[in-house]
């Protein structure tokens, strides 16, 4: 029995040893921990480029309603256009109609041989050129007339004319001469003797002494220049 005790003690004695500080042989540590690490990576700085379209009106409200934080190295180009207006000073004037009447005199002069010859010379030109036409083929050509002192004119009224002459037909080509006759009456119509509108030409009365009335080829030898000379 007391040996049991005495081992019991021995035990106990060498247990309590174990347990003093300088003889820990084995620690057990569970503890919880965080590390935080804070990483500053530098980049290369970029070129930013930035175009804004500008309108400027009469008055101009720009709101900002983000705050930008720009660490890179930002070139910023401004392009602003202008739309200018340019209105001319137009002066208008109004101006009047006036009218003016004048008192005119029209003074008309009388008919007469020389009235006379022009209307007739103008009216019996395209009959000389049907007539050549007709006997030659030829539509064209120049057309001479002796003067009104060398016709043979007759002066039956102060409205009525006869007149009788030679005339020369040259061709287009001046290569050939034709003598024409004629014998026509012109007839004053009234209103401006010099408008040859204002005359008719027609043929005269048929009689055994005068020559015949119209526009023909000339006897052989007869023209006007012959009859010039």
């Amino acid at each position: 029995m007391i040996r049991n005790i005495v081992i019991l003690i021995s035990l106990t004695a060498f247990l309590m040893i174990l347990s003093l500080p300088g003889c820990e042989k084995e620690k057990i540590v569970e503890s919880t921990e965080y590390i935080h690490d804070v990483e500053y990576v530098e980049l290369p700085a970029d070129t930013v480029f930035r175009v804004d379209t500008v309108l400027i009106q009469d008055s101009i409200t720009i709101e900002n309603t983000d705050t930008v934080v720009i660490i890179d190295t930002v070139t910023e180009t401004d392009h602003v256009y202008d739309t200018s207006y340019v209105y001319d000073t137009v002066v208008v004037a109004n101006y009047d109609t006036v009218v003016v009447t004048d008192t005119v005199t029209t003074v008309q002069c009388e008919p007469n041989e020389y009235f006379a010859v022009t209307a007739m010379q103008y009216y019996c030109d395209p009959v000389v050129i049907q007539v050549i036409n007709q006997e030659y083929g030829i539509n064209d050509g120049w057309v001479f007339y002796l003067s009104t002192f060398q016709l043979d004119l007759t002066q039956q009224s102060t409205e009525i004319y006869d007149m009788y002459g030679f005339i020369d037909y040259w061709t287009p080509d001046w290569s050939g001469l034709y003598a024409f006759e004629f014998y026509w009456r012109m007839v004053y119509t009234g209103g401006d003797p010099a408008d040859v509108n204002n005359w008719e030409m027609i043929e005269p009365p048929v009689s055994t002494a005068a020559p015949q009335p119209g526009v023909r080829l000339a006897p052989d030898g007869a023209s006007a220049q012959r009859a010039l000379r």
